[in-house]
């Protein structure tokens, strides 16, 4: 059995109920999960429709020995990112499951994934890009090279003694230490995945255009449409587009951090106004400001609060 999971708090169950329904519709065989790095009662779940509409597993019922560490040093985003391997490990661990595939929440399905993702390797990642792109937008490069050749937001991983090793060995490395750090060649988990093809022979990097496209690979990916079907250079079925950065009051700029503006690439707007769509239908609006339970007052919070302090009272 294949289940497919995503990570989300409980303000981002929009994003994660609006994958899963897009993953359903182009994969009907798959099981679906949210792994939630929050915390909700039963009740509350039960009577709520968003809620109940795909199974939930909550962080503390993996019973991870990390459980106390991450939920009380951690923000959302390191205790989403941190989790990922601890979730993969758990679900792995159930007998009627083969494999998982991990997506983050805020990603869309347009078309099924490419057949060998499904059946063949053991380890699957995919790069941010694998084209150069033109020396005015070598930003991209550069970020790539701070945060990682490989992105943390997708992969594929098959029940075998090389998957074990690739968890336990992800795990020792990240888990503590998922922290966002340049200097120090911190980036979460994603500058670890640099070593994954060398150290795990059964890795594959799949390089097919269609799967994670997103900002940071637009430069050689080409939206079109061919017999009701988006495309990228009218080749390669979209498997999926990555919304990294986007932002839902402005929903048709691409990201945050692109190079590109939306008049540059109208063929991304069909995809953008389609997500947008999605995540209303899905109550964006009433779930976005909603506190995670671990996070809303833990160490994370007061660090923040420190930073903030010293920006105002010793800013230049």
């Amino acid at each position: 059995m294949t289940l497919f999971f995503t990570i989300a708090t409980t303000n981002y169950l929009p994003f994660a109920v609006s994958l899963l329904d897009s993953v359903k519709q182009h994969h009907p065989e798959f099981e679906l999960c949210i792994c939630l790095t929050d915390y909700l009662s039963q009740d509350v779940i039960e009577s709520n429709n968003l809620m109940k509409k795909y199974p939930i597993l909550q962080l503390h019922e993996i019973e991870a020995d990390e459980f106390e560490f991450i939920t009380t040093n951690y923000n959302s985003m390191q205790l989403a990112n941190c989790s990922k391997v601890l979730f993969a490990k758990h679900l792995l661990q159930r007998s009627e499951i083969d494999q998982v595939i991990f997506g983050d929440s805020d990603m869309l399905f347009f078309n099924r994934l490419p057949e060998n993702i499904i059946h063949e390797s053991d380890i699957i990642f995919t790069p941010h890009f694998s084209s150069p792109p033109s020396i005015e937008m070598k930003r991209q490069e550069l970020e790539v090279l701070n945060a990682g050749l490989f992105n943390g937001g997708f992969f594929k991983l098959k029940k075998s003694s090389e998957t074990d090793k690739f968890i336990d060995w992800l795990r020792e490395r990240s888990v503590k230490d998922c922290i966002y750090d340049f200097k120090r060649g911190y980036y979460g988990e994603q500058l670890w995945l640099n070593f994954v093809p060398l150290y795990f022979k059964s890795a594959v990097i799949d390089k097919n255009q269609g799967l994670n496209v997103a900002y940071w690979n637009l430069h050689e990916r080409m939206i079109t449409q061919k017999n009701g079907k988006f495309m990228v250079n009218d080749t390669t079925y979209l498997s999926f587009f990555h919304f990294s950065g986007w932002d839902y009051n402005h929903p048709l700029n691409i990201s945050k951090w692109t190079l590109f503006t939306p008049e540059m690439r109208p063929d991304v707007r069909l995809l953008l106004e389609e997500y947008h769509k999605a995540l209303q239908a899905n109550e964006y609006e009433h779930y976005i400001n909603m506190p995670n339970y671990y996070t809303a007052k833990n160490n994370s919070q007061k660090k923040s609060f420190f930073k903030k302090l010293k920006m105002k009272f010793f800013k230049k």
